[in-house]
């Protein structure tokens, strides 16, 4: 999560208008909704994902900003909040091909702890999130865009069930529990999506 806050905190200085850059940077927004496509222990699966990408044109070619959105696992709804990155190979032309790197946290923030009729507990906690993506972008006659893209999509999270010993117990010590288990989960998804840029 370090990692992430100097990220955050560099992308704020780059941007502030009263930085050395003289001028604020042009802002960029680029919304997509599309289907996750995977495979895990439980078969082939579809999901609904929608994302947002918001930041600053740093150059004709290149764009940094923030990435948020909705990625829906069955009944796990996860929300990625990620620093990302978008290049377009040939911004002059009606046709371009860009392409993307998201890097970030995957929050299980809408996820309840779920108590069971055996007071057994149950939640989900988020993790890694990277994701790499190519596009096609289509130049409408207002200079805002169609978007096509495929990415690959790597989702980490935590399952953890436990039976408590003590009245209120600390979801972080496993000692306050007379049962705890923890598994890592991992989504690897294929990404196919329909956005629009401007």
């Amino acid at each position: 999560m370090k990692v992430i806050y100097t990220i955050f905190a560099a992308t704020l200085y780059l941007a502030c208008p009263s930085n050395s850059w003289g001028q604020a940077l042009p802002f960029t927004h680029h919304s997509e909704m599309g289907v996750l496509s995977g495979r895990d222990e439980f078969g082939t699966r579809t999901n609904f994902t929608f994302q947002t990408f918001n930041g600053f044109q740093l150059s004709d070619q290149h764009a940094f900003g923030f990435v948020t959105g909705l990625d829906q696992y069955g009944s796990l709804s996860v929300v990625p909040v990620a620093m990302g990155w978008r290049a377009v190979l040939n911004p002059e032309d009606t046709w371009q091909l860009y392409g993307g790197l998201d890097l970030g946290f995957g929050s299980t923030v809408l996820e309840p702890t779920v108590v069971t009729e055996w007071n057994e507990h149950r939640w989900q906690e988020g993790g890694f999130m990277g994701q790499g993506s190519i596009g096609l972008r289509l130049k409408t006659k207002r200079d805002n865009f169609w978007t096509l893209s495929l990415a690959y999509k790597r989702q980490v999270y935590h399952l953890t069930t436990g039976n408590p010993r003590e009245p209120s117990p600390d979801p972080n010590r496993p000692e306050d529990w007379s049962y705890y288990a923890k598994d890592k989960i991992t989504f690897n998804n294929v990404v196919y999506r329909l956005g629009y840029w401007f």
